[in-house]
């Protein structure tokens, strides 16, 4: 029992395993997935590996469903506002506090940076299936928000950085045209195949979860043996990187918080207020890495507080599931009850 429940839980958590490895081994031997190193990440894991995901991405798109969700387009509205107007201005301010508490310029630029990134498409989606929440508004404000992400997180972060993309060489017309080559466009061709090649892609899509978490696991190590070689130029010390996982856990513990607390206001159904709850909070590490790496080639650290938000949200996810199951089957009954009443 034991030696099953163990392959059950490494076959549920590898992908968390695998960033705390994958930041061990850049630790151990930078040199190895730096822009200098053999694994050539830029033209390799970065361009070529941030293609495959959104192709697959694309693939998995089901266009049809998107327009049947329209009579609910007051749930995506909302958590898509969340997304991208409250969440930017709430870590602006968190950026401010921790950059004047630490003054650490390049993490706190990475806090802005964060709250201007989509929910993440498959992370959010399995929460809410896990817990029994509405998983169709999950996997649908998901796609809709890479799409969105696309076009607005570069343009909040050109707006919130004062008009120009701070330590980039990049003009913001170029990051756009990267962004389309490398987003969009895969995206598109996977619609392509999806719709006059549905045999290869449905026999594709199972394996396009794995495929996808294989490649980030690439980027993040090789991001982080960019960071390591770095080191020097960043100067972030134990004090403010403990700050930085205390600030991070802060914000997502807020936002769930201040989530469920706007929906039990509003009235909102209970299974759509855990789709609501963990698609405003999360964020995404898929689409987030190539945006950050194309407006910051040169700034590895500016992913930092991405990659240490993403498996935060993972864990936290897997820790309250219990906790908004419990809720949640109250809370659908009291639900119910009151509907009755009503009639």
């Amino acid at each position: 029992m034991f030696v099953l429940n163990r392959k059950t839980h490494l076959s549920k958590y590898w992908f968390l395993y695998g960033i705390f490895l994958s930041i061990l081994l850049a630790f151990i031997y930078p040199e190895l997935g730096s822009k200098e190193g053999p694994l050539k990440p830029e033209s390799t894991v970065k361009f070529l590996g941030t293609m495959i995901i959104f192709l697959l991405n694309g693939c998995s798109i089901r266009s049809e469903e998107l327009y049947q969700t329209i009579l609910q387009y007051r749930i995506h509205l909302s958590i898509q506002i969340f997304s991208f107007l409250i969440c930017p201005i709430l870590f602006l301010i968190l950026s401010t506090v921790y950059r004047l508490s630490t003054y650490q310029y390049q993490l706190s630029i990475g806090i802005k940076a964060l709250g201007t990134l989509p929910s993440p498409v498959s992370t959010a989606a399995f929460v809410v299936r896990a817990i029994g929440g509405n998983e169709a508004i999950a996997m649908l404000n998901s796609t809709i928000g890479s799409l969105l992400g696309t076009l607005l997180t570069p343009t909040l972060l050109y707006i919130m950085l004062g008009g120009s993309f701070t330590s980039s060489s990049q003009s913001f017309i170029h990051v756009l045209l990267s962004l389309s080559s490398t987003i969009l466009i895969p995206i598109g061709i996977g619609q392509f195949l999806r719709i006059y090649f549905p045999f290869v892609v449905n026999r594709t899509l199972p394996y396009s979860n794995t495929i996808n978490n294989w490649i980030l696991l690439m980027n993040i190590y090789t991001t982080f043996c960019q960071t390591f070689k770095q080191r020097g130029s960043i100067n972030l010390t134990l004090t403010s990187f403990l700050i930085l996982l205390i600030t991070i856990f802060s914000i997502q513990m807020f936002l769930i918080g201040l989530l469920f607390f706007v929906c039990q206001k509003i009235h909102i159904r209970p299974s759509d207020t855990i789709a609501i709850i963990f698609c405003g909070s999360q964020k995404s590490l898929t689409t987030g890495m190539p945006i950050l790496q194309t407006i910051f080639p040169d700034n590895s650290s500016i992913t930092i507080p991405l990659l240490i938000y993403h498996p935060m949200q993972i864990i936290l996810g897997n820790y309250l599931t219990p906790i908004f199951q419990r809720w949640l089957k109250d809370a659908k009954y009291e639900w119910h009850h009151k509907i009755r009443g009503r009639v």
